[in-house]
């Protein structure tokens, strides 16, 4: 599982246990993304990375290891022609969840200022660990908005909701 996992699931355990606490329904949305790593858009990364200041040997090693790739397909004894490769980033390497973490802190700073579930005099509307996403609303239209701004900023991006695998989930305090 690894340790961010584990404070993941921790985190998470702690707004519901608070949420009950403090007698609110907690409107739950678990977000999926379709190839989420694959669909990395490598020019958009550059430039995030570009804008946190990431320059010069350390921005030149992440090109090296991920950009300016090209690849054919073999089948039998024809290969095609090479192609450049200009999205996704490699699954299993170190560096991919930070990278996909990146193009996905874009999209959510896109909802920081939406209301989603208050606690502490916090808004807390969105738990993100790599590709793994929860949406927190302490109703259903918030989770709706929420949700509706993260779809729209998200297809900005290249990247696309699973519907099949994206879920919601109510808890609600017994009165």
């Amino acid at each position: 599982m690894g340790e961010p996992r584990i404070w993941d699931t921790i985190t998470k355990r702690q707004i519901i246990e608070r949420t009950l606490e403090l007698n609110k329904d907690l409107y739950v949305r678990f977000i999926d993304y379709t190839k989420a790593f694959d669909r990395v858009r490598h020019e958009e990364i550059i430039t995030i990375l570009q804008q946190l200041n990431i320059d010069g040997k350390d921005l030149r090693i992440i090109k090296n290891i991920y950009w300016e790739q090209r690849a054919a397909v073999r089948v039998e004894e024809e290969t095609s022609n090479f192609q450049n490769i200009k999205r996704g980033v490699r699954q299993g390497c170190v560096l991919s969840p930070n990278l996909f973490s990146l193009n996905s802190e874009v999209i959510m700073r896109q909802i920081e200022e939406m209301e989603g579930l208050k606690i502490g005099g916090h808004n807390i509307n969105n738990i993100r660990y790599a590709d793994d996403t929860v949406l927190t609303a302490d109703s259903e239209e918030k989770l709706q908005e929420l949700l509706n701004k993260v779809v729209e900023e998200s297809k900005n991006k290249g990247l696309e909701l699973n519907r099949k695998k994206t879920e919601s989930m109510i808890m609600k305090r017994k009165t």
